[in-house]
């Protein structure tokens, strides 16, 4: 369910930010360079090369104790009466004793079965083996690989940071997703942060002491630790620095160079990767909020296009505003009558309330006449009550991209390689024709248009005879296409989800930091995207 705080904290901010949940992470043992791994035939771990992706799920806010799930098998780490490391299948998300709950503190892993020892490894006839321990040598620690999804642009020429194709660095006037980036926390107790390419999740920022910016393949040394923070009495962006060297990264309009000091060129504007833009949708039923400006009508659809998009901004005093994205968009109002229409004024009747609702999700509240939105499944409507008919999922809107996970997604219907254009993160796409390869061609501003213009793109200008583009539009030209859509919702702040990764809209508090030897404010909880509120 959504914590009531979360949403009170949200309210506080100018930016929304976008945020995935839960967090996912390697379990890496440094001293000896291996990582947990799981057998998901009979749950028993072991020490691998390979890293392997776990979630943390926090179970209580108060405690911190987490479950910690191998996302492969969706099996629980779990640790035995003698201390042997295991895993067990979850049952409903809940575990019959403390076997499987964990604490992390500043990256290490500790049970609380076992008086918060450390998941640690033991010597077994020259193999390391998984077990709880007191030793705070062979112990794991959390690298974490989720975060909050941003862009960096540079203020002063007006591009943002890009992974390529290729992976290469470079800077560039689009708001798509090679663009995207996300911040993650070390972990350890410190400000320090990892950047990551969103579209290429192995990718990770990097510089060489000569100054040379690029990206490696799942760096986690110092040459990727960086610290953001904000240059006090400048509110133009914030600084970058290098963790290990001190020098801060920046842009001077025809490369990336590492300078010692600040200045114009070193300082980046982030902001959150969803452009605060959402899809309103019931919880109750597969519906969204769309407005028609052909019509200037505001309408219920079981569709997730550009007429169901909005844009959430703050208002101040805990008030926000919908405007719709299409052109000329308006904004999103309630008449004293409970009447919905759409306005380009931002009056009272425009201001809204997001208030906590015990149905896994938000009520939606008109300030001024304390309607609530609501759908019957048919139509939307407004009412005084305040039940499941009443309750909406923010679903964050991400630029499109192509990605490793969208890839697989893909495998069981043939495709090795495929570019999604996403309504929402990681959404599940089951059906050729609802993709937009119809009998009518591409369908503009659809997945199959996304798909093109990647395949265009990295083929040169063209996509090719007997590609994956071309393919599908001859199954679905040729109506062949199974039918069924799916989509999954879920909840842990104000949430958007769909799929096996979850964007998410949250927000923390500020803390007020001082670097060594610099006069700046840095950021430990709250969202980067709001740098211009740290203090």
């Amino acid at each position: 369910l959504i914590p009531k705080i979360g949403v009170n904290m949200l309210l506080r901010e100018i930016q929304f930010p976008c945020v995935e949940n839960p967090p996912s992470c390697f379990l890496t043992f440094s001293d000896v360079w291996t990582h947990l791994s799981c057998n998901p035939s009979d749950g028993s771990t072991f020490m691998s090369k390979n890293r392997e992706k776990w979630e943390i799920l926090l179970q209580d806010h108060n405690t911190g104790h987490s479950l910690i799930k191998h996302k492969a098998s969706s099996r629980l780490l779990s640790a035995d009466s003698d201390g042997n490391i295991y895993t067990q299948e979850a049952k409903d998300g809940t575990v019959a004793d403390s076997s499987a709950l964990w604490i992390i503190q500043e990256n290490i892993v500790r049970s609380v079965a076992h008086s918060n020892l450390n998941l640690g490894a033991i010597n077994t006839r020259g193999d390391l083996t998984p077990k709880v321990s007191p030793d705070n040598k062979n112990h794991a620690i959390v690298e974490y690989i989720t975060g909050e999804l941003c862009f960096f642009s540079s203020p002063d020429h007006d591009r943002r940071m890009s992974c390529g194709p290729m992976g290469k660095m470079s800077m560039s006037p689009n708001w798509k997703g090679w663009e995207v980036f996300r911040i993650i926390h070390v972990g350890d107790g410190s400000r320090h942060v990892r950047i990551t390419s969103w579209t290429h999740d192995t990718k990770v920022l990097c510089h060489a002491d000569q100054g040379r910016v690029f990206t490696s393949n799942n760096e986690f040394g110092m040459q990727s630790k960086w610290v953001i923070e904000r240059p006090y009495g400048d509110s133009k962006g914030v600084a970058v620095k290098s963790a290990h060297f001190g020098s801060y990264l920046s842009y001077n309009g025809e490369s990336f160079i590492m300078e010692d000091s600040i200045d114009k060129c070193s300082l980046w504007d982030i902001s959150s990767a969803h452009q605060q833009k959402y899809y309103l949708s019931s919880v109750c039923h597969d519906k969204r909020i769309g407005y028609d400006n052909s019509k200037d009508n505001i309408y219920c659809s079981g569709k997730r296009n550009e007429w169901e998009a909005w844009q959430i901004n703050s208002e101040g005093d805990g008030l926000v505003s919908f405007k719709s994205c299409v052109a000329g968009g308006k904004y999103l109002i309630c008449t004293n009558g409970g009447k919905l229409k759409a306005s380009h004024e931002l009056n009272r009747e425009a201001l809204w309330q997001l208030e906590y609702s015990p149905n896994g999700g938000i009520f939606i509240i008109s300030r001024n006449h304390d309607w609530h939105l609501s759908c019957n499944g048919q139509g939307l409507e407004t009412s005084l009550n305040k039940g499941i008919g009443q309750t909406w999922i923010l679903e964050p809107i991400m630029p499109s991209t192509i990605s490793k996970d969208q890839k697989s997604m893909y495998k069981k219907i043939g495709i090795a390689t495929v570019a999604l254009s996403v309504a929402m993160p990681y959404a599940i796409m089951g059906i050729i024709s609802s993709m937009g390869f119809t009998a009518g061609g591409i369908s503009a501003g659809s997945i199959a248009a996304g798909m093109m213009s990647a395949e265009a793109i990295a083929s040169g200008g063209g996509v090719a005879a007997g590609g994956t583009v071309a393919v599908l539009q001859s199954i679905g030209a040729s109506g062949l296409g199974a039918a069924g859509f799916a989509g999954a919702m879920g909840a842990g702040g104000v949430i958007g989800a769909s799929g096996g990764r979850l964007a998410t809209a949250v927000m923390g508090k500020s803390e007020e930091q001082k670097n060594e030897g610099t006069s700046s404010s840095s950021n430990t909880n709250m969202a980067y995207c709001n740098w211009r509120h740290w203090e």
